[in-house]
């Protein structure tokens, strides 16, 4: 069969046994649309991206790394809480008695985070969302390679944003590991995982905890599902894209409303 390659967000392998071609490579090259290899886990290994991805790149790559920390630790502010208010907005509809407890830690959310809440939150929303024996772990299987999945299509559409935007990847506004080449992908995508743990609930309330064809088309769809905003709504990774575009004119010192999804 054929693909329109001006619809694909991204290309991501996960079969051991995939070949491709240079044409190929070349081919999504030119339409700034990022090539990633997964491992049996799903995680990316590799990551293909054009040399030239924005007409401003460098401008906007020495704002990006020019930024202030007070303006990193504030955004990162703004990422925890909204990733919170996400958990939390999931927890209710499932009618957990814990969502409360995640809208109080959302409060106290301060620049930067030094009080860990993120990870607080995550103590009280992984139990209260699956059952008390669950542990997020990314190398286990069942519903964490579930996640795993989604959010790799999240994070892969999120990297490309990033690249739209003429930002870099790697330089993070809270993450910072130096064997991590997509920080920033990481700490922007950080709202967005709560719809990828929707999408693994509903599966699992099915009965649906292991990776099939039918599974991975349907936490591939997540992208193009529509976010709501005041008065609209778009396809999430029109949303991503935004969010992005909104980064590079903070870091060059504008007023940016972020619209949170």
């Amino acid at each position: 069969g054929q693909i329109d390659l001006d619809n694909v967000l991204s290309v991501i392998i996960t079969s051991r046994g995939a070949s491709f071609t240079s044409s190929l490579i070349t081919e999504v090259a030119e339409r700034n649309i990022p090539f990633i290899i997964c491992n049996e886990r799903f995680h990316p290994v590799s990551v293909i991206t054009p040399l030239i991805h924005h007409n401003e790149q460098h401008v906007r790559y020495e704002a990006q790394a020019n930024a202030k920390t007070g303006l990193k630790n504030k955004f990162w502010q703004w990422i925890v809480i909204n990733k919170i208010k996400n958990q939390y907005g999931l927890l209710k509809l499932y009618q957990s008695n814990s969502s409360e407890r995640l809208k109080r830690l959302s409060g106290d959310v301060k620049p930067g985070d030094p009080g860990n809440i993120e990870a607080q939150a995550a103590q009280v929303y992984w139990p209260a969302l699956f059952s008390k024996e669950f542990r997020r772990d990314r190398h286990s299987e069942g519903i964490n390679s579930l996640l795993n999945y989604g959010y790799t299509i999240i994070r892969s559409s999120m990297l490309r944003a990033i690249l739209a935007s003429g930002l870099h990847p790697t330089f993070g506004v809270f993450h910072k590991n130096k064997k991590n080449p997509l920080c920033l992908v990481d700490d922007l995508m950080e709202p967005y995982r709560p719809i990828v743990d929707q999408i693994v609930k509903q599966l699992a309330q099915r009965g649906v905890t292991t990776l099939t064809s039918e599974t991975k088309r349907c936490l591939a769809s997540i992208v193009a599902a529509d976010q709501s905003l005041v008065g609209s709504a778009s396809p999430m990774f029109r949303h991503m894209h935004q969010m992005a575009y909104d980064l590079s004119k903070l870091f060059a010192g504008q007023k940016v409303q972020f619209d949170p999804p």
